[in-house]
């Protein structure tokens, strides 16, 4: 994790999202320093770094040739009109310091920016970390929803049954089901716009469960699906040995 500060960092805000899977909503990237070092696919299958144009526009931010300052990001978001459906961080994470504790300050001022609106997120940053999960549940409670990112069924199960916390989780290419329970009796569903084509502006359930115990997944995809599939398999045989 490198050492940032919410004042040397870009945020760009996008109002209308042309990416065909979101749909039309705006959505904002943070600069890559975001990434944290708990993310495994970082430089290595990441979904941000593997599409050309989302990698361009990505790379400029964090060069700082794109984007604008926090407090920018904060006015366009309290800007948006009541209950408007908006995705954070398309690219990056949420900003954290050097030993992976997650802003407070960036977490307090998105959620209250994000007030009477529809903000949702993911994050790879490690659960575990002090206070980390605290300040997600935080947000999560003042409806800025920061779904927590997994690679296995146990780690979701985890996020949902001990934190409280709403999970998603990447799977192989592979996976045959759409729907299926966990172990920890939690209810898996795959990503609607990989089963039905349905936009992230018309599907929702990232942003709004219609059950705390409902797990998204997502099947690795396109350029980085053999890398992410070598990844999951990995981390399956861990859990078996």
């Amino acid at each position: 994790m490198q050492k940032t500060t919410l004042k040397n960092l870009k945020f760009q805000f996008i109002p209308k999202s042309s990416n065909i899977k979101t749909g039309a909503m705006p959505t904002t990237y943070n600069s890559a320093a975001t990434c944290p070092d708990s993310c495994i696919f970082k430089n290595n299958g990441c979904y941000a770094s593997a599409g050309f144009h989302t990698r361009l526009n990505w790379q400029a931010v964090t060069d700082g040739k794109r984007g604008g300052s926090f407090k920018e990001l904060l006015n366009k978001i309290k800007a948006l009109p009541p209950l408007t459906l908006w995705r954070a961080h398309i690219a990056g994470d949420i900003p954290a310091n050097e030993r992976g504790e997650v802003s407070e300050v960036y977490i307090n001022k998105v959620s209250e920016a994000n007030k009477g609106r529809r903000g949702y997120t993911y994050t790879h940053h490690d659960i575990n970390i002090k206070n980390n999960s605290k300040l997600f549940k935080k947000a999560n409670n003042k409806n800025f929803i920061i779904n927590i990112s997994c690679e296995s069924e146990q780690q979701a199960d985890a996020a949902v049954n001990v934190l409280k916390l709403p999970a998603v989780m990447v799977v192989k290419s592979t996976e045959a089901r759409n729907a299926w329970t966990t172990a920890g009796g939690n209810r898996v569903l795959v990503c609607p716009a990989q089963t039905a084509g349905r936009s992230c502006v018309d599907c929702r359930l990232c942003a709004d469960r219609p059950s705390p115990r409902l797990i998204i997944a997502f099947k690795a995809h396109g350029n980085a699906a053999k890398k992410i599939n070598q990844i999951l398999d990995n981390i399956y045989k861990s859990f078996i040995n």
